[in-house]
């Protein structure tokens, strides 16, 4: 006796993956009872609401972009931000070696206004009251 099973249904394991299978129209259980004009004019057919959609999905996919693109550039203003610090603190680091290597080699270093003004004059007079 021969099987009354459908013979053109596809299991999953018969599913081509990639860019092929895709594009492949896969026979199904309903697809079988409909014939080659049912299935032009099904496809052929426009809603309203595929319409609407597709233009939220659009909007929902422009939404994502932007906001990668502002999160983008944050990280890339805190990037430049650290980097400023980074060769600020670089910067101060390679100076103080710089004097700590004069002060040890006992160079003249240049003094500093403070030092060449009278130090007498610096001293703020406290006047006591009792």
């Amino acid at each position: 006796m021969k099987s009354e099973a459908l013979r053109n249904i596809r299991t999953m394991r018969q599913v081509r993956t990639g860019p092929l299978g895709r594009m492949e129209q896969i026979k199904t259980a309903n697809s079988l009872g409909k014939t080659s004009d049912e299935i032009e004019s099904l496809k052929s057919l426009s809603d309203r609401r595929l319409s609407q959609a597709l233009e939220k999905e659009r909007r929902h996919f422009a939404a994502q972009e932007a906001g990668i693109d502002k999160s983008r550039r944050r990280i890339l203003k805190a990037r430049e931000k650290l980097a400023a610090t980074i060769n600020k603190n670089k910067a101060l680091t390679k100076m103080r070696h710089e004097l700590q290597q004069a002060r040890w080699e006992a160079k003249d270093t240049t003094p500093s206004k403070r030092e060449e003004s009278n130090p007498e004059q610096n001293l703020r007079e406290i006047e006591l009251k009792y």
